[in-house]
């Protein structure tokens, strides 16, 4: 007894529950069973209750967070089916199953299917492809029962909003068991046309009703389809695979009659108009930008042209004539009033009007007299006078100076 292994209670719980936390099949599983001892925590919000079937039960466990999600109050006596992860409650020992989603068992095997292949599609990367539409959309490619009233919906409302695109109707069934291959041979059919765009889908219904577009094969097809696609399967509150997968998801077929006519008449013909008034006021703009070119261009070619140029050298001339003109008489006033003063100084110191006042210019030999030792008695002189010239013979000469007048 003293070489025994012991431990606590708290560390057998414990043991138990990272055993079962390390059990993946126990792990984000689906149960079906019937709910007994139900309750409702107002304080909390969480939901409490056990599953049972004829042989055995487990507690459940369903916090506010998930319980918030339900569309309907569960009961006791109610078959549903669970899905959740099963853990053990350290403080009692005791197994019990976290639950994130609850549906009735008659109601909930088609949402679980629904549930299992959505989580395989989502790991497997289907849900990340997501394209924008074009931005011109010209022709629409619609997947649907020819029979259908949401057939008949988008058809009218593209037609009001924008008779301008074009629609090919690809009929398909689009409930019961040949609907998935019927619209999975619709798909290949739109990507032989034109189509910039492939609207798929039907309008509201059961669960039943639209199981067709939670097709795994359907999912694949539209997943690899080359043309942008929409979804457009029921009513808000309902769900499909489809919606998952396609580049754009609508609640109603109405909404992707909308969604692809996003320019409606009015609106391109109000964008026409602000283009064309834009192009307008550009016109003219460029209009009076090359009409003042063309008037530059016009001073310039006055200014540079020939006839231009020997008018302006012609009145360049005339000026400088002018200038030289004016310049030239002054000149001349200048060297005449210059003149009339030499000439006034030469008259005032000339020999003739020396001469006039009573003297002479005696030459020998053509030779200016100065003094009576330029000459000899006996010499003859020319003697001039300002009445005229007379000879004259040299008898004496005298050089005292005090005998001059």
């Amino acid at each position: 007894m003293n070489n025994f292994f012991k431990v606590t209670v708290s560390q057998l719980n414990r043991r138990l529950s990272l055993l079962v936390g390390e059990d993946k099949a126990l792990q984000d599983l689906y149960i079906s069973g019937e709910i007994s001892n139900f309750t409702l925590h107002n304080a909390s919000g969480h939901i409490y209750f056990t599953l049972k079937d004829e042989q055995s039960s487990i507690k459940c466990v369903m916090f506010k967070n998930n319980a918030s999600s339900l569309t309907f109050l569960p009961k006791n006596g109610m078959s549903v089916i669970v899905r959740g992860s099963v853990k053990v409650y350290t403080r009692d020992g005791a197994n019990q199953i976290y639950v994130t989603q609850l549906v009735e068992e008659g109601k909930g095997q088609l949402y679980m299917q629904y549930l299992q292949l959505k989580d395989e599609l989502e790991k497997g990367g289907y849900f990340k492809q997501k394209r924008e539409l074009p931005d011109v959309i010209r022709t629409v490619c619609i997947i649907t029962s020819e029979k259908a009233a949401a057939l008949q919906d988008m058809l009218n409302v593209i037609g009001e909003r924008c008779p301008l695109v074009k629609v090919i109707v690809i009929p398909a069934a689009v409930q019961g068991d040949t609907a998935p291959q019927s619209l999975i041979e619709g798909l290949r059919r739109a990507h032989r046309t034109d189509a910039d765009v492939i609207i798929i889908g039907r309008g509201g219904g059961s669960s039943e009703d639209l199981s067709a577009f939670n097709d795994k094969q359907l999912a694949i097809e539209l997943f690899n389809s080359s043309i942008p696609t929409i979804s457009a399967v029921g009513h808000e509150t309902d769900f499909s695979i489809t919606d998952h997968v396609a580049d754009k998801t609508v609640p109603t077929p109405t909404a992707a009659a909308v969604l692809v006519t996003p320019h409606t008449v009015e609106d391109i013909k109000k964008k026409i108009d602000a283009e064309f008034s834009a192009a307008s006021a550009a016109f003219q703009r460029m209009t009076g930008m090359y009409v003042s070119r063309i008037e530059a261009y016009e001073r310039n070619v006055n200014v540079l042209s020939p006839s231009n140029k020997l008018r302006f050298s012609e009145n360049e001339l005339n000026l400088r004539v002018g200038s030289l003109s004016r310049l030239i008489r002054s000149n001349i006033e200048r060297y005449e009033t210059a003149l009339d003063k030499k000439a006034s100084y030469i008259s005032a110191v000339s020999p003739m009007n020396v001469l006039v006042r009573g003297y002479s210019v005696v030459r020998h030999e053509g030779k200016t007299v100065y003094s009576p030792d330029d000459v000899n008695v006996g010499d003859e002189l020319d003697i001039t006078l300002s009445g005229g010239k007379i000879t004259a013979q040299v008898t004496n000469k005298d050089n005292d100076r005090k005998d001059i007048i």
